[in-house]
């Protein structure tokens, strides 16, 4: 059925995720090019085979390549060898002019895949193994993209980031199969928060990263794409063991270590290992094949928990039960990725390969690695179980790519804690918008259980029965079905200012005391209490469908076009089938009856009367379960075209214009489900009517060869649009905002209950940029290679914390909402990387990386001019600087060889900040000193987070036959 919805819909093009296309004109020497002489491509590794015969033009195509060596045979001749990359449409023009002699290249071989309008870089597997890591993420080179950023926090959470979108609209494609998280953020599957790594880097062959303009076969993407092709096993048995180690011992200590250490706290040992191994080799040759690879990752990771401020403190009440409770543990991390492969040519039309991914993941860490008392503790386990079966046949002009797969994840941050948990604060006013960190005490809030499960099936069909044309289409039929429940606040969330004269908090075990202390006894001036929220269980199913076309067309020798269209569709992206509780609907339309500063409102008006004033209609977010509309708009075109302009692949012309949808998270179902179940408490509405997010993207671009190197310079720009936000919804009697702040929502809701928060597709953002690309790839002759990746961006977005967020209090108030810088993107960032085994004597290989980022915008919230003039203020922050460093050496043993390896991160102990006190303050008392932005917090701008790592030694050993 998929197949003949593809063949109604009549001409597309080749777009690949995994597997490559080899193109170009065949001279057999006749007067007139000859139609139907054979074109085989022998695979090297393991003697698969793809074959096809020239058109009446002379003209072949070979679809559907594994990425790897092949020779290419002409009319049963043998040829040169040629190597194809992953996602890659080569072209190459061979002769074959006489009976029995070899087939040759015309023209080069080494820039087959200019042509192409994707803005995209191909990271090899000679980058991935030498290149210095902190750990075996193999997306830790994606940031020899210009324009994408690789991030690692102080507590080794690491995330893939591109332009002002979030790392939630990335996705990364395994072998042709996205890993897109639909329940959680991070873009895929159990990347959320964790320290693990989300694929076995030992079962990665290469990849390809695609910042702009993919082709129509990429879904569920609007910012970077990768796709990455594994390891198969070949006609030779083939081995590899390794691990890796680094500790406390090997690395230097940041400056909160340090300050720990000078308070009398000591750092205690740690270690972090990697270990694994992979094994790939025939079980037929040529014929059938296996290949399994297994990561395993271990983490001690030592703390220390050293209350801060306390020099503002008599030693009294909790503040002597913080001193005493100070000290240092260790918390453990444990991962294993496991991954297995077999393939097989059943004949020469067909071949199957069947694959599995297992995860397993377990992680015990505090709420904060710096403030956490040893009590404030979680685990966080995180699981995912991925098969995969893929058939292939081709025959004439045609290959058909079926596959049915099958996915279970599941993320489980868990707590058993029965305490409030407790934030301490230090405020020189005692009001609790004016505070610094104390400590943070009790249970874990954390009882959380996501989970996303589902079948898909796919067909991709391609047809180059055409002269000048590579026509694919495709159809994906997804079932997934979520399972989410639990709570992130499964206890009271305290936040409590702590007095300097009692050393006593304004939190009594029960409620908060102090000034103003509201009628629930939940709020003061100098304490805010987060009641427990109820785990709440919501599951649904959601069909996914996915269609598109593509064109590949060869106008002349010079130009190509890329022509697509995609369209998707969701049928329950947000629990369509959800009914808000009657409760919340009485109040909403009930009289609103409030005063808020000095309006009150006339009798009669209604509590949604006072939302419609200021532009909101509630209707449109009441949910009577059958409301809520799926979006079937998602039509994205896709469209770009490269010019060769003198013919020889030296200088080529490219550019494109292109809309790529992406999806919205589950998990804000459940947040509605949960907030609107507590009695009197917050109310959450999402919008009726469902959007999806996109990006429409724009570049222009030329690639330039210069001797041995490829360069390119690319500008760049992307509009994303449609970003899922949560906003606050209540509005005074007159639909303003009362007294707040222009930077501020208007906390609160109807009479008898907590605040409105709405949920609406409105998130914006736009990146302009300037991509520069240099890079000489490595070939043995020479013994050396070298990446230079430099993005200049102009990156803003419309959300109110100016990051991309979720939450975007302010939206829908007036002469707020407009562009701001976002802090997410440095302005200037260059990543140089390099390696040589020819440098230095003993056939010592030297491999290094260097990353500059200018700094990211800071947004500092200021109060100096009073409670009610609050406004946001720009702060700069230093740049970012890292050199890594690597050495290795082979040795000959046994059968194989062992490699010892070295690598210095971080060579030269550059401290990196990642995190500052942004709070700018409050109005400065007679006589009180003014920090920078004229406010009252002489600690604005103190670091409170690290950006990557201190200089860190790590150690490794391996062995490979």
């Amino acid at each position: 059925m998929a197949a003949a919805v593809v063949l109604a819909l009549a001409g597309a093009a080749q777009a690949q995720l995994s597997t490559s296309t080899l193109k170009g004109q065949v001279n057999t020497g006749a007067s007139a090019a000859q139609a139907g002489v054979p074109v085989v491509a022998l695979s090297k590794d393991n003697g698969n085979t793809y074959r096809t015969t020239t058109r009446a033009d002379g003209s072949y195509v070979l679809s559907g390549l594994a990425p790897g060596r092949y020779e290419i045979q002409v009319g049963g001749q043998g040829g040169n060898e040629v190597t194809l990359q992953v996602g890659e449409t080569a072209s190459l023009d061979l002769s074959a002019v006489g009976a029995g002699q070899q087939v040759t290249i015309v023209g080069s071989a080494n820039r087959q895949a200019v042509k192409d309008s994707q803005v995209g870089t191909l990271v090899s597997r000679r980058m991935i193994e030498a290149l210095p890591q902190t750990t075996r993420n193999f997306l830790s080179s994606a940031d020899l993209a210009p324009g994408v950023a690789f991030n690692s926090d102080g507590n080794g959470n690491t995330s893939i980031q591109a332009g002002s979108q979030n790392f939630d609209h990335v996705n990364v494609f395994i072998d042709g199969v996205g890993q897109k998280n639909n329940i959680l953020r991070g873009g895929l599957t159990g990347q959320d928060s964790s320290r693990g790594n989300p694929f076995p880097q030992s079962a990665i062959a290469e990849y390809k990263v695609l910042t702009q303009n993919y082709k129509a076969e990429f879904d569920q993407v609007s910012s970077a794409a990768v796709t990455a092709i594994t390891k198969s096993g070949t006609n030779d048995l083939h081995g590899e063991v390794y691990i890796d180690r680094t500790g406390t011992s090997m690395r230097a200590m940041t400056p909160f270590e340090q300050a720990n250490e000078a308070a009398g706290v000591p750092l205690p040992a740690s270690s972090k290992s990697e270990y694994g191994f992979s094994l790939g080799g025939p079980i037929k040759r040529d014929q059938v094949h296996f290949f399994v690879a297994y990561d395993g990752k271990t983490i001690d990771d030592s703390r220390q928990f050293v209350p801060q401020n306390l020099d503002k403190y008599p030693d009294a009440g909790v503040i002597s039960a913080l001193k005493a409770a100070q000290g240092s543990q260790v918390n453990r991390f444990r991962e294993h990725l496991l991954f297995g492969k077999i393939d097989a040519q059943v004949d020469d039309e067909n071949k199957l390969t069947l694959s599995m991914k297992l995860r397993r993941e377990s992680d015990l860490l505090p709420e904060d690695k710096r403030l956490s008392a040893p009590d404030n503790m979680k685990d966080r386990s995180n699981d995912s179980t991925n098969v995969d079966l893929k058939h292939e046949w081709a025959r004439g002009d045609w290959l058909s790519e079926a596959r049915v797969g099958y996915e279970d994840y599941n993320w489980n941050p868990h707590s058993n804690a029965t305490s409030p948990f407790i934030k301490y604060k230090y405020s020189p006013t005692d009001r609790i918008n004016n505070t610094s960190d104390i400590a943070f005490v009790g249970g874990s809030p954390d009882a959380q259980d996501r989970g996303q499960k589902g079948l898909f099936v796919s067909e991709d069909l391609t047809w180059t029965g055409l002269s000048g044309h590579v026509v694919k289409g495709g159809v994906k039929l997804k079932n997934m079905k979520y399972s989410l429940s639990g709570t992130a606040f499964s206890v009271d969330t305290v936040e409590t200012v702590v007095n300097t004269t009692t050393g006593l908090p304004y939190y009594n075990g029960s409620s908060c005391t102090g000034t103003n202390v509201s009628a629930s006894g939940l709020d003061s001036d100098q304490c805010h209490i987060r009641a427990a929220i109820p785990g709440a269980d919501v599951s649904f199913s959601n069909r996914q469908m996915g269609l598109y076309l593509q064109d590949d067309i060869t106008v002349t020798k010079q130009l190509e076009l890329n022509l697509g269209l995609r369209w998707d569709y969701e049928s329950n992206m947000l629990n369509n089938s959800y009914v808000t509780p009657a409760d919340r609907v009485t109040a909403l339309y009930a009289l609103d009856g409030r005063t808020i500063g000095g309006i009150t409102a006339p009798p009669g008006q209604t509590y949604a009367q006072s939302l419609a004033k200021g532009g909101i209609n509630i209707a449109d977010y009441i949910s009577t379960g059958s409301s809520r509309k799926t979006f079937k708009g998602a039509i994205a075109p896709r469209l770009g075209a490269s010019y060769d302009v003198f013919g020889d692949k030296a200088t080529v012309l490219f550019g494109g214009w292109g809309r790529s949808y992406d999806r919205t998270m589950a998990n804000h179902a459940l947040d509605e489900l949960q907030k609107n179940k507590q009695a009197g408490g917050e109310i959450w509405l999402i919008r009726n009517e469902f959007k999806m997010p996109y990006a429409d993207q724009f570049s222009l671009g030329l690639r330039q060869a210069v001797a041995d190197w490829n360069t390119e310079v690319t500008l760049s720009r992307i509009d994303a649009k449609n970003q899922f936000i949560w906003f606050g919804g209540n509005r005074d009697p007159n639909g303003g905002y009362g007294t707040q702040s222009p930077i501020d929502p208007l906390w609160g809701g109807p009479n008898g209950f907590g605040t409105l928060i709405l949920g609406d597709f409105v998130g914006e953002t736009r990146t302009t940029a300037l991509l520069l690309k240099a890079e000489k790839p490595y070939t043995r002759s020479s013994g050396w290679a070298a990446n230079m990746a430099y993005t200049y961006s102009d990156a803003e977005t419309t959300s109110r914390e100016w990051n991309n967020d979720i939450f975007d209090w302010t939206y829908g108030r007036s002469g707020v909402r407009g562009w701001n810088p976002s802090t997410l993107v440095d302005q200037h960032r260059l990543v140089l990387a390099g390696l040589t085994d020819q440098l230095l004597p003993w056939g010592i290989t030297l491999s290094g990386k260097m990353t500059w980022g200018s700094g990211k915008p800071r947004r500092i919230t200021s109060c100096a001019n009073g409670w009610d003039k609050c406004v946001s203020v720009e702060g700069e922050s230093p740049s970012f600087r890292q050199i890594d460093v690597g050495l290795a050496k082979d040795f000959s043993l046994g059968m194989g060889q062992a490699t010892l390896r070295l690598d210095v991160l971080n060579l030269f102990n550059v401290v990196n900040y990642g995190g500052f006190d942004d709070w700018g303050g409050g109005p400065v008392a007679p006589g009180g000193q003014k920090n920078a932005v004229g406010g009252d917090n002489l600690n604005l701008g103190k670091p409170n987070a690290v950006r990557g790592d201190p200089r860190t030694v790590r150690l490794a050993i391996g062995y490979k036959f």
